[in-house]
């Protein structure tokens, strides 16, 4: 059990001077900013689907309520079938 304990210890401090230079490195900071300007860039795309959607939400409602058909009374049918 001593010895697991030791070996994992090992592993976090090799873990974390891994990414302290990883840190350090000109050329992973820089992958590091473009990826969060990616995630930048996607979150506003998704914003802006997400208006889209609720836009074209509002307009299928529309458009269903105008595509409804229009009720015919039916007293004027009863009355034009009494005369016959």
């Amino acid at each position: 059990m001593v010895a697991k304990k030791t070996m994992l210890g090992q592993l976090t401090s090799v873990g974390e001077g891994a990414i302290g230079r990883l840190a350090q490195n000109p050329v992973t900071h820089k992958a590091l900013e473009s990826a969060m300007q990616v995630k930048d860039r996607v979150e506003k795309v998704v914003r802006g689907l997400e208006s889209m959607e609720r836009r074209m939400a509002a307009v299928e409602k529309r458009l269903d309520a105008l595509e409804k058909p229009k009720r015919t009374t039916t007293r004027k049918t009863a009355a034009t079938a009494k005369k016959s």
